[in-house]
């Protein structure tokens, strides 16, 4: 992916399963509540429809992804058990070197939840043990 050109990926239907919302509450400091927290998409990020084009990428550029920021912006919170229509856009920076993730999470019926935007920065592998 040259740099500026976006990708377009989705929609994915993703879940929030109830398990796994409740232990990542537990694990990032929540109130034990089983809302949710506010930061489960970041979870989502890492399904493999979506995650394989970032490490596609990173590959292609022999570069690591290093989180540098993520924000989320929501209209309404998201429920436990309920499914959600993911869309990310995908997009390379050249300077600084990083790869920008902008998604829209809506409910099945097309009611925009939220919007995240995560930012990766892309390093160089050299010296990290790369060929290069």
């Amino acid at each position: 992916m040259p740099p500026d050109a976006p990708t377009t990926l989705g929609p994915f239907r993703l879940r929030v399963d109830p398990e796994r919302a409740r232990a990542y509450g537990h694990e990032t400091g929540g109130d034990g509540s089983g809302a949710p927290p506010l930061c489960y998409p970041a979870l989502w990020l890492t399904d493999p429809a979506l995650f394989d084009r970032v490490k596609d990428l990173c590959a292609a550029l022999d570069v690591v992804p290093v989180h540098e920021s993520q924000s989320f912006d929501y209209e309404t919170p998201l429920v436990a058990g309920e499914s959600y229509d993911v869309s990310v856009t995908m997009r390379r920076e050249e300077t600084p070197p990083r790869l920008v993730l902008e998604a829209t999470v809506a409910t099945p019926a097309g009611a925009r939840v939220a919007r995240i935007e995560t930012v990766l920065r892309l390093v160089p592998r050299a010296g990290l043990g790369s060929a290069s």
